[in-house]
């Protein structure tokens, strides 16, 4: 095989072309929904979402805007950021309509938590009306689209961050609709909707989830990563370190293992070699998707809530084979149940935690369970 066709290992930005592992699952099960209606994609950061979105994006007919939404805290953003994308599409009615549009957003004044809802609505309205008139469908793919709703909230009040919803919902509904939404993001849009008592706002969204590669997909990739970067690694071997990465097989985690495997100065030749191994990686610094999702739960949770995360999370760790939801829950009773049942809801809806065969509680991924060892001081 030329190095032209081989897989390269990436660690840092989303894998494209010959190193892109394919998920066909997913991508044509995206496409198929996008056919009919918007969809909802949600995944923890570092297990591949971006990519299988690009991915997704090559063979998907009709016009497509990308945008990423991170760090967004008014819809005038929003707003300017999809007729910029929309500015592309080369066609000189559709620029007309774009120019007039873009008109409007001149006159908008930003006045924080005075802002007034019809301001916003009156403005969109416009570029609502003239998306409903293009020949064909359009998808705009807004990545990190909950974080976007959480920091309007913030930044100004829960109801501009519902006006901003609702028209979007009503978009999707139009009885002519061309456009659709790809709304992906790495924290549950649900969990936000009910921090700010938000409702009636997404429920006509599908949701599709990112889940892990099957141990055949991920042994298949492990093997390929490493014989493409000629490193010696037998399939046993292979297998004892997807085994022991847990129900979490992301294939970040493979790319992980086999770029330490690459700075090895002999190849592994067994399962102890494997564990010390796995221990390295779980604690270096490249493990950056343990590290965003241990700094996360700041971005997730507010007040109380971070502290009966960490509380939950530690417990969790401390046990191997993970613990039941009433033995966990007869551990903490200083917390209110409330708390205590939203804050499990979205450990596990985010991908921290998951229900192992034996009914226990558990860490999705034994990689982020030795991280959270390691920092929580278990």
């Amino acid at each position: 095989m030329s190095s032209i066709d081989s897989m390269q290992i990436v660690l840092g930005g989303s894998v494209i072309d010959n190193n892109y592992f394919p998920r066909k699952q997913i991508t044509e099960k995206l496409k198929r929904a996008l056919e009919v209606e918007s969809v909802l994609f949600l995944a923890p950061r570092r297990t591949g979402k971006t990519s299988v979105l690009l991915d997704l994006s090559k063979d998907m007919p009709g016009l497509k805007v990308f945008l990423y939404l991170e760090g967004y805290s008014h819809p005038e953003q929003l707003l300017n950021a999809m007729l910029e994308g929309l500015s592309k599409i080369q066609d000189d009615a559709w620029q007309k309509k774009i120019k007039e549009t873009s008109q409007y957003l001149k006159g908008m004044k930003i006045k924080g938590i005075e802002f007034a809802p019809e301001d916003w609505r009156n403005k969109a309205e416009s570029l609502a009306k003239h998306l409903q008139e293009l020949d064909e469908p359009i998808c705009f793919f807004l990545d990190e689209f909950p974080v976007m709703v959480d920091l309007i909230a913030k930044t100004h009040n829960v109801q501009l961050a519902e006006v901003v919803l609702h028209w979007m919902r009503t978009l999707r509904q139009h009885p002519n609709n061309k456009v659709r939404f790809l709304l992906s993001g790495s924290i549950g849009l649900d969990g936000i909707l009910r921090k700010h008592s938000i409702r009636g706002v997404a429920n006509d969204l599908r949701r599709e989830e990112l889940k892990p590669l099957t141990f055949e997909e991920a042994l298949a990739f492990t093997l390929k990563l490493s014989r493409d970067n000629q490193i010696t690694l037998s399939e046993d071997l292979a297998r004892n370190y997807l085994q022991r990465l847990g129900a979490g097989l992301w294939p970040f985690l493979i790319q992980l293992f086999v770029a330490e495997l690459q700075d090895q100065d002999t190849p592994p030749t067994s399962p102890a070699d494997i564990e010390r191994i796995f221990h390295t990686i779980a604690r270096s610094q490249r493990n950056q998707y343990a590290a965003n999702m241990w700094d996360r739960l700041r971005d997730i949770f507010t007040e109380a809530e971070p502290t009966i995360a960490r509380a939950v999370l530690k417990l969790i760790a401390a046990q191997p084979t993970g613990i039941a939801p009433e033995q966990l829950r007869g551990q903490l009773p200083q917390f209110e149940a409330n708390d205590f049942d939203y804050v499990l809801d979205v450990l596990q809806h985010d991908g921290y935690l998951t229900e192992a065969d034996n009914g226990n509680i558990c860490f999705f991924s034994n990689l982020l369970r030795d991280y959270w060892l390691y920092k929580a001081r278990v």
